[in-house]
C-alpha cells in the first residue's frame, strides 16, 4: 500500500497559517494580560484610597506627609498608612516595569504618588484638612507616577504655563513644556490612561486630559488636583 506524506508546499502552507494565527492571537493575549494587570492595579488603588481615608479619620482630618529629598526628614505616607494595609506589595502596580525597583542604592518605593497639594510639607497650602476639600469626589489625591521616578509624591502646583506656584527648577522637573504634560506621572500605563485615587476614597481609570487641561497663559480650565479650587 502506497503511503503518502506531506509535500513541501503543504508544509509551507501550514507553517504560514500558524504564523498568521500567532500574529493575530499574540496581541489579543497581550491585551488580555494587560487588562488583568490594570484591574489588579485598580483594586490596589481602591485599597490605598480606603487606607488614606482611615488615616485621615484617625488624624483629625489631616493628610500624611510626603518624603522630600531636602528639608526635615519625616515619615513617608507609605509608612504612615501601612498599619491600615499591612501589605507593602500593594505599592507596586503589576504593569510597572521600572528598573529602579532593584536599585540597591535608592530603590523605587512605589508606583503611586501622593498629590503634593495635600501634604503638610508642600506649598501653596502646607497642610489642609479633609473638610476643606471643595470637591472630594473629583479631586485626585494619589496617581500613578512615571517609571523614572523614585519619589513618593508628585507636585501639580508646578504644572503648566503659568504654574500655580512659580519655581523654575521644580517646574523643569515636573513639567514637559514641549508636550504640555507632566513628566512625573505614568500618563498612559493602562490602555492610554492610568488609575487615579480620589479624596473620597474611590479609584477610577481616566485619561490624563480628563483630569487637567490648560490654555497657555490662563489658569487651568480643568483641574482635578487642587483640593481648594473654587
Amino acid at each position: 500500500m502506497l503511503r503518502r506524506g506531506f509535500t513541501l508546499i503543504e508544509l509551507l502552507v501550514v507553517i504560514a497559517i500558524v504564523a498568521i494565527l500567532a500574529a493575530i492571537l499574540f496581541p489579543v493575549f497581550a491585551q488580555a494580560r494587560e487588562k488583568a494587570r490594570a484591574a489588579s492595579c485598580l483594586s490596589q488603588s481602591r485599597q490605598l484610597g480606603m487606607a488614606i481615608s482611615l488615616y485621615v479619620q484617625d488624624n483629625d482630618e489631616g493628610f500624611p506627609f510626603a518624603r522630600m529629598m531636602m528639608g526635615p526628614m519625616v515619615p513617608s505616607w507609605l509608612d504612615t498608612v501601612q498599619p491600615y494595609l499591612r501589605n507593602r506589595q500593594i505599592y507596586r502596580c503589576p504593569s510597572d516595569g521600572s528598573p529602579f525597583w532593584s536599585n540597591p542604592m535608592m530603590p523605587r518605593p512605589t508606583s503611586y504618588g501622593i498629590n503634593g497639594y495635600f501634604t503638610p510639607n508642600h506649598p501653596p497650602y502646607n497642610g489642609i484638612r479633609a473638610g476643606q476639600v471643595t470637591y472630594p469626589a473629583t479631586t485626585i489625591i494619589v496617581a500613578e507616577v512615571a517609571e523614572d521616578r523614585r519619589m513618593d509624591h508628585f507636585m501639580p502646583m508646578f504644572w503648566g504655563n503659568p504654574p500655580r506656584v512659580s519655581n523654575p527648577m521644580m517646574q523643569a522637573r515636573e513639567w514637559d513644556s514641549t508636550r504640555g504634560e507632566p513628566q512625573s506621572l505614568a500618563l498612559r500605563r493602562h490602555q492610554g490612561g492610568s488609575n487615579f485615587i480620589f479624596t473620597d476614597g474611590h479609584a477610577k481609570w481616566h485619561r490624563f486630559e480628563q483630569t487637567w487641561q490648560q490654555v497657555p497663559g490662563h489658569p487651568p480650565r480643568v483641574d482635578w488636583y487642587d483640593p481648594l479650587r473654587p
